[in-house]
């Protein structure tokens, strides 16, 4: 079999779900103008172009983020009223790797994209030997469509590290493995010339590169697990797990089996509900509310700009003999002022406010705000918003108590994840 064209495949498999994950990331960051449409005279543009075509600034009104922040923030209120794992070893693992901190982190991407994933290993770094946890950015990550929940059909899985060239010669050149020289000859040409067909899925700055990356000062290496059925000496089945590190042109630079006490890979990863493999994060069913409120909101700005407000009408025939227009105006806007008018006028002084332009909007937008608390299952009182003067405190303990429910799958799905990075964490080994 060959791992790296095996791992190329996956990777590209992923590409919507990556391109899912960063329209997700834009809305949970503000960037929420960005979708693509098209204008009644067919050119494809974004949203928020659209929108300033039509003489309109795009308002935003992130309701995403408080609620995230909201979720990661009961988290680790849950966090520490936690009772210290009983193992002394993962206890010291936890403190050195600042698991609190790193799992929080972990939470929002869990929120925003649907998928938790953090590599274990025992490694030689600058902190000293040890075990090692650190969160995997999804979009450095590839795996073999799988369904179940746990992982157990997971086949081959692997990620992308960039690290500077002296790096590379150390960790992968010896006496059985390549020579320093020819690491140096294999990374003498940059990737995109190696493998122009490899190196970009989807657009520029839209997707990161399989076989190269940004930093032209960094080596790509593609670290690929593979679950293989062997046979011992003896005839025996021999199940087990294969590391194999390749560079950018499939040139293996070293390979192994897994020499962990688990015997299996070092990914912990979740992917949130995969209901027939799929992929469907938190904040995914408020994305479209969100989108609508920006639209509203705009609009409403839009109609307050363009309508009148404290316009006056000043028929000419009413100036009385002498005054002039501007003095009228100025008059008028005095408190308790006086304004002459002629005897002869037809028609006395207006002034005009259309408050009621942008009423049946505002309606529809407090009809969107109620929506999205719906939907997400984070109420008001979950965020912490005071409640107004008749919400007595039974109430409002029932109210977050009920939200903390709503949230329950969400966080017993990131716990179960934690207890397995946990198992990996036990049975880590140099």
């Amino acid at each position: 079999m060959d791992y790296f064209k095996a791992a190329l495949t996956a990777w590209t498999a992923a590409a919507n779900f990556r391109s899912t994950r960063k329209r997700l990331k834009d809305y949970a960051y503000s960037r929420q103008w960005g979708d693509i449409t098209m204008t009644p005279d067919g050119n494809v543009t974004t949203e928020g172009e659209r929108v300033r075509r039509c003489g309109r600034p795009p308002q935003t009104n992130n309701l995403i983020r408080p609620l995230i922040k909201s979720v990661v923030g009961r988290f680790r209120y849950n966090l520490s009223r936690e009772t210290p794992h009983p193992d002394s070893f993962v206890r010291d693992v936890y403190a050195a790797n600042l698991l609190d901190e790193l799992d929080s982190r972990a939470l929002e991407e869990f929120l925003i994209s649907g998928c938790v994933i953090q590599r274990v290993g025992w490694e030689s770094l600058s902190g000293g030997e040890g075990v090692y946890v650190d969160n995997v950015n999804p979009n450095r990550f590839f795996v073999n469509r799988f369904l179940d929940p746990r992982g157990r059909d997971i086949r081959l899985i692997g990620m992308l590290h960039d690290m500077p060239l002296e790096r590379v010669k150390l960790c992968f050149s010896g006496e059985e493995a390549l020579s320093p020289k020819e690491i140096d000859e294999v990374y003498a040409c940059e990737a995109d010339n190696l493998q122009p067909s490899l190196t970009v899925i989807g657009k520029p700055g839209f997707d990161e590169s399989f076989c190269s990356c940004d930093d032209k000062h960094l080596c790509r290496v593609i670290e690929v697990w593979s679950y293989e059925f062997g046979v011992t000496s003896d005839g025996a089945p021999d199940p087990h797990w294969h590391c194999r590190f390749f560079a950018p042109d499939g040139t293996l630079l070293d390979h192994t089996r897994s020499p962990y006490h688990h015997g299996s890979h070092p990914f912990a990863v979740k992917f949130y509900p995969l209901t027939d493999g799929e992929v469907h994060s938190f904040i995914e069913d408020v994305v479209d509310q969100q989108r609508h409120i920006n639209q509203i909101i705009t609009t409403i700005d839009s109609i307050l700009i363009n309508s009148a407000k404290g316009v006056l009408l000043f028929p000419e025939d009413a100036l009385v003999k002498g005054m002039s227009m501007e003095h009228a105006a100025r008059m008028w806007n005095n408190p308790g002022g006086v304004v002459p008018v002629s005897a002869n006028s037809k028609r006395l002084p207006q002034e005009i406010h259309t408050v009621g332009a942008a009423e049946g909007a505002s309606n529809l937008l407090d009809i969107e705000m109620k929506l999205f608390q719906q939907i997400s299952g984070v109420s008001s009182a979950m965020q912490g918003m005071v409640p107004n003067s008749s919400t007595s405190a039974s109430l409002y303990e029932s109210q977050v108590y009920n939200a903390s429910i709503s949230l329950l799958d969400i966080f017993e799905t990131f716990n179960s994840f934690r207890s397995m990075r946990d198992s990996l964490i036990a049975d880590a080994m140099n």
